[in-house]
């Protein structure tokens, strides 16, 4: 049976490909489907889904949210999202704009740095991403030779306790939770064991979930293990995906985490229940 990759990013966060370039890879990949999981949008769905019916590929309709929660930046993805309900639809413009003014008081600090850097350079990076961040900063920042690799600006300028790093600002947890289910999708933790800390699990003890992502490039065949047992406790289902933005890395490209269709047919069925 063919994989499914529920990870992927495009050019509508902070992927290099447009969406529908994205579905054009995973079929020729050899996928049987795949999930647009972009952060902090919808606006690339309706194109990759025209692309995955027009090529016969099966396509779930995702994101993924970022919460800030006990100051850790968690990812939430949200799988068979409704592109028209206007609570998620509200929710996500909002922090499209707490977005963009974090990239613009991250180029401040960058100045002040001595860095010059312009917002402008930033936006040209962006493209026409309604959801720019981190990512955009680290290209304009090596674009310009001022990084020789995008490694390098998170480790120099714009990382945790960097010059130029900002701390994101998110709804809290359960509001953004509520507001996937609202939405008629469901609510997955992303790669849990890319947070660094020993136990994942007290760190989201509570939240509504239904389904934590097992199956990630950051994970050892011992967290998947602990990762699926986790699962099976608390009843959610246990999806994966390459986390793919673009870029073919040894141990990071498209295809290499996948679920087979029964776990989309679980995370449906997990939908209308909820």
């Amino acid at each position: 049976m063919k994989p499914m990759d529920l990870h992927l990013h495009s050019s509508a966060s902070d992927g290099l490909f447009p969406p529908q370039e994205v579905v054009r890879r995973a079929y020729g990949a050899g996928l049987a489907g795949l999930a647009l999981t972009d952060h902090d949008t919808l606006s690339g769905l309706e194109e990759a889904s025209r692309e995955a019916r027009r090529l016969g590929i099966r396509f779930v309709p995702g994101c993924e949210i970022s919460i800030v929660h006990r100051d850790m930046d968690i990812h939430l993805l949200a799988y068979f999202v409704d592109c028209r309900n206007e609570g998620l639809i509200t929710l996500l413009k909002n922090m499209e704009g707490v977005r963009r003014e974090r990239v613009r008081e991250m180029v401040r600090r960058l100045q002040r740095h001595g860095v010059a850097l312009t917002e402008e350079e930033v936006w040209i990076q962006a493209g026409s991403s309604s959801s720019v961040g981190r990512m955009h900063v680290a290209r304009a920042l090596a674009s310009a030779g001022h990084v020789e690799r995008l490694e390098h600006a998170f480790s120099s300028l714009i990382g945790v306790d960097n010059a130029g790093y900002v701390p994101k600002q998110t709804p809290p947890a359960e509001e953004i939770v509520a507001a996937v289910w609202s939405a008629g999708a469901v609510p997955v933790l992303s790669h849990p064991g890319a947070y660094g800390v020993p136990d994942p699990e007290r760190l989201v003890d509570g939240w509504d979930l239904g389904g934590i992502e097992a199956f990630h490039p950051s994970h050892s065949a011992r967290d998947e293990e602990r990762f699926l047992q986790w699962a099976r406790r608390r009843g959610w289902i246990a999806t994966g995906g390459s986390d793919w933005h673009g870029e073919n890395r040894s141990q990071s490209y498209l295809g290499c985490r996948s679920v087979d269709a029964a776990v989309v047919d679980a995370l449906q069925e997990k939908r209308r229940a909820g």
